[in-house]
């Protein structure tokens, strides 16, 4: 078992200031769930696949984050799917094993992001 740490990209909500920032963090393969925890401020999880550019990725989000008071809408899939509160991206393997990303694959990702701002943006003025 590869026990290097896992590369992974957050969007990271603050509750108080309803800001959003992006990070790259590491999480160790030993504690993937623990970490995950941790990054989102959370107590239970939840993953959405997505697809960018051709390529599958893992999105990580608190799965209650909307029974949570004022909760902060951080990311635009479509019209049917925001995330609220902070996300984490990151892959996985053909079993279905948590996966760290590569360096590119975290550019993707920051870019795929900023598009997408202005569609929770606009979607936020209709609604």
């Amino acid at each position: 078992m590869n026990s290097s740490p896992l590369r992974v990209f957050t969007l990271e909500c603050d509750d108080e200031t309803r800001t959003i920032s992006p990070h790259v963090r590491y999480i160790s393969p030993a504690t993937v769930l623990k970490d995950l925890y941790k990054i989102i401020n959370c107590d239970c999880v939840t993953c959405t696949q997505i697809e960018v550019n051709g390529k599958l990725f893992d999105v990580w989000s608190d799965d209650e984050a909307l029974l949570k008071s004022n909760p902060a809408p951080n990311l635009y899939i479509d019209d049917d799917l925001i995330i609220f509160g902070s996300v984490v991206f990151a892959k996985s393997d053909e079993e279905g094993s948590f996966v760290g990303l590569e360096r590119e694959e975290v550019h993707l990702l920051w870019h795929f992001a900023q598009a997408q701002f202005p569609k929770l943006l606009n979607f936020l003025k209709r609604n």
